[in-house]
């Protein structure tokens, strides 16, 4: 793993910018608040790391970086768990309970948790076939009508970096918004777009330094276009 990590330092000339033993420390010591989810944390970490490899371009080679990256974070020592690597837990679970590894060598599909309820696969299948046959006319009219759009205005406003920053942001908030399930603008919860949103941003936008605050103007940006667009009053999604 080390071998892996240094070669990849050595390969994008960071060896005197970052160091293995550096990001061993900061997956050892990485906080460990109660707010926060195990896939919030590492992606914090994987966040933190790729600051460093703002100049990869290639998407295979992204794809290389973050999985060193994550199976740096399962197989290196983490203090909030006593020293010990979350797969080292992982396998000392599995001692304790045989029986988990029967059924990860049986070929049943996996049940699914959803909104705290357990489903079969089938079920979640289902469910989701139809939730893209309910989103679909909102999909439409994000792809077809407003994004599109969206992308002309800012063309005409603002220098390109800056459209391509909000561009972005539309780009992801929409993706994010179908992935949780709204079918309309108008079942968009304001939290969601006031505080969630912005916050999930911090921690799985990779290779973005946009803060919490930025997100949010920049979604703003976008509601007063939609508002103007279509005649809405945005005031009920808290802008």
């Amino acid at each position: 793993m080390e071998k892996e990590l240094q070669a990849l330092l050595d390969k994008h000339r960071l060896s005197d910018k970052l160091s293995v033993g550096q990001i061993k420390q900061w997956i050892l010591s990485e906080r460990n608040e109660e707010s926060d989810s195990p896939v919030s944390a590492s992606n914090a970490f994987q966040k933190r790391c790729m600051k460093y490899f703002s100049r990869v371009k290639s998407h295979d080679e992204f794809f290389v970086v973050t999985q060193a990256l994550i199976n740096a974070w399962n197989y290196f020592p983490h203090q909030s768990l006593g020293g010990k690597s979350p797969w080292q837990m992982v396998q000392k679970e599995m001692n304790k309970h045989p029986e988990l590894k029967r059924k990860s060598r049986s070929h049943e599909m996996p049940v699914v948790v959803v909104g705290g309820h357990t489903m079969k696969w089938k079920e979640y299948e289902a469910m989701l076939r139809e939730m893209e046959r309910v989103q679909a006319p909102f999909k439409h009219w994000i792809e077809h009508e407003t994004l599109p759009e969206y992308r002309r205005h800012l063309s005409s406003k603002v220098a390109e970096r800056i459209a391509k920053k909000h561009i972005y942001v539309a780009e992801l908030f929409f993706d994010r918004v179908l992935h949780v399930g709204f079918v309309t603008l108008d079942t968009i919860r304001p939290d969601f777009i006031q505080k969630e949103f912005p916050r999930w941003w911090q921690t799985h936008v990779m290779m973005s330094s946009l803060t919490e605050k930025e997100v949010l103007s920049s979604l703003k940006n976008l509601f007063l276009f939609i508002g103007s667009l279509h005649n809405n009053d945005i005031g009920r999604f808290g802008f």
